[in-house]
C-alpha cells in the first residue's frame, strides 16, 4: 500500500466566506407522535390492567390481557423516552437558528464579544 505523495492539502484563502449555513440534521421523532404514543400506550395499560384485576376471565385471557398490558407499558415508556429527546431536539434546533441569526448580524445589531 503506496501513499500518494503527490497531493498535498492548501488552506482556503483567508477572504473565503465562512458564514455557511450548518444543515439541519434528522432529529427524530416529532413531538406530536411521541405524545401520541405515550398516550395511546397508557390507555392501552389501564384498560389491560383493569381487565386483569376486575373482570372474571378465563385462565387464557387474564394472560392476553397481562402480556398487553405489558407491551403496551414498553410502548409507553419507549414513547416517553422518545419524548423527551424530541423536546431536547426542538429546543437545540431553535438555540442552533437563533444562533445563526445573531451571527448574520451587522453593524449596531452586530454579536458582541464575550470578556
Amino acid at each position: 500500500m503506496e501513499l500518494a505523495t503527490d497531493t498535498h492539502m492548501t488552506e482556503s484563502s483567508s477572504s473565503a466566506d465562512h458564514s455557511v449555513a450548518i444543515p439541519a440534521v434528522d432529529q427524530g421523532m416529532s413531538i406530536r407522535l411521541a405524545a401520541v404514543i405515550s398516550v395511546v400506550s397508557a390507555i392501552v395499560v389501564g384498560g389491560a390492567s383493569y381487565a386483569v384485576i376486575a373482570a372474571g376471565l378465563s385462565a387464557g385471557m387474564t394472560r392476553l390481557f397481562a402480556l398487553l398490558a405489558l407491551l403496551a407499558f414498553v410502548a409507553l415508556v419507549y414513547g416517553l423516552i422518545e419524548l423527551s429527546l424530541a423536546v431536547i431536539a426542538t429546543s437545540a434546533e431553535r438555540r442552533r437558528k437563533d444562533r445563526e441569526v445573531t451571527e448574520r448580524r451587522q453593524g449596531d445589531r452586530a454579536r458582541k464579544p464575550k470578556r
